[in-house]
């Protein structure tokens, strides 16, 4: 197997953010940075976008319920995968090599690639019609949404490039005045009705309790995936589920946040929401801070995933043609297709896990070394098998009478972690 050093000597190009290598010791931040980025995140447009249909649909009672226990569920994933990054300190990306395999993984990477990048582009066009909606509001001016959208995506992709300390640095000027004007926002909107009205609306949808759990699960679950791509930079095990605040608090709290204007105002556009509360300037400066910062995060992870998949490109080029292809994405309008994305992705991604949690933690005791990648399989079988069980299991739990916890995504990794030891002892991988 070519490793990671053979690839950069080949390429003339040095690992500053430890893509493909572990990082060392000197390089590691304090967990409350790591949780406010991981906050950064949460605040982000289809993230709102999910936590106004989903108060509608449910209630504000109901929905609150959903929007911490689907948190919880993710954040408690999100402790223990950050515990594999700590001790490895190595991305997602590289530790799925364990299993997967050097060619194995490739596809799994491209997969989440799509993922992050599917991401970036429903935020960019999100973004594009709000900032659209904005001007046309405020000065009459009917620039095209494609165009905002575009130009807005094409900024946030240049900051990406500069990995994860600029992401970081970034996240911590930026999440504070965030999360004052999200304050400020659910302050204005309960002022125009009283606590008692938000509380008593009805919901307006059928979605059972599992179903709406699933669809915050399904939002999030990336970030408890591949949440090794951040806290493979904590100190310690206590430093790493200590970063999980940024989740487990931060995110309930933003889908509410999102919800409760919703209830007020009848409207789900961000914008249209800002403009009817008369807060339209200040939101628009904080919505262009918002996405700007989570859709860096969104594609610096893309990066990560396919410098992993294209070892021997250089990684700027990687970032580049990643923007690109999210850029054009945000102007074709993906967001259409949010919803079902995020169904699919609570199905496909949360199998991954439970295979290299149960790697980690059950074959390897909680020990792994870079260096182990060297015995590491060309096309991990085992892994492969456990993907298909996992994801096929949660496909049935979420279209069929068919269920486990009731929850998709949580039946798709208990059945991948349980079947990838018994995978391994009947499938002996060649190195």
């Amino acid at each position: 197997m070519n490793n990671a050093s053979d690839n950069r000597r080949s390429t003339g190009e040095v690992d500053t953010d430890y893509t493909r290598s572990p990082v060392p010791d000197v390089k590691t931040v304090s967990w409350f940075n790591i949780a406010v980025v991981i906050f950064g995140v949460g605040v982000t447009l289809p993230v709102f976008f999910i936590g106004s249909e989903l108060t509608v649909a449910l209630g504000f009672r109901n929905a609150a319920v959903v929007f911490f226990v689907g948190c919880v569920i993710v954040a408690l994933l999100m402790a223990i995968t950050s515990i594999v990054a700590a001790r490895t300190r190595l991305s997602t990306y590289v530790i799925l090599q364990f299993t997967f395999g050097e060619k194995g993984v490739k596809p799994v990477n491209v997969l989440l690639a799509i993922t992050y990048l599917g991401y970036f582009a429903a935020t960019g066009d999100i973004f594009g019609t709000a900032i659209h909606d904005s001007l046309l509001a405020f000065y009459g001016w009917d620039v095209p949404e494609t165009l905002c959208a575009t130009v807005g995506s094409v900024v946030m992709a240049l900051t990406a490039v500069f990995g994860f300390r600029i992401v970081e640095r970034f996240s911590m000027m930026v999440v504070p005045l965030l999360a004052v004007f999200m304050i400020y926002v659910v302050y204005v909107a309960s002022q125009q009705t009283a606590w008692g009205e938000l509380l008593a609306v009805p919901g307006q949808s059928d979605l059972t309790f599992g179903q709406a759990v699933s669809t915050v699960i399904g939002t999030n679950i990336l970030m408890a995936v591949a949440s090794p791509d951040f806290t493979r930079y904590a100190r310690n095990d206590a430093d790493a589920v200590k970063t999980v605040a940024g989740l487990a608090l931060g995110y309930p709290l933003i889908m509410l946040a999102s919800g409760i204007p919703t209830l007020v105002t009848g409207e789900i556009d961000i914008m249209k929401i800002m403009i009817s509360l008369e807060i339209a300037v200040p939101a628009l400066i904080i919505l262009v801070l918002a996405t700007w910062t989570t859709n860096t995060v969104n594609l610096y992870a893309a990066i990560l995933t396919l410098a992993t998949v294209f070892a021997e490109t250089l990684t700027w080029k990687i970032a580049l043609a990643s923007g690109v292809i999210g850029t054009i994405g945000a102007a074709l309008g993906v967001m259409d297709y949010f919803l079902p994305f995020v169904f699919f992705l609570g199905i496909a991604t949360s199998p991954v896990a439970g295979i290299y949690l149960a790697d980690f933690f059950v074959l390897h005791k909680g020990r792994r070394d870079f260096a182990d990648l060297k015995h590491a399989p060309a096309v991990g079988v085992a892994a492969y098998v456990s993907w298909l069980a996992g994801s096929g299991f949660a496909y049935l739990t979420t279209y069929t009478f068919v269920t486990l916890t009731t929850i998709s995504a949580v039946d798709g990794l208990l059945i991948a972690f349980i079947t990838y030891p018994a995978c391994r002892r009947i499938v002996r991988p060649r190195s």
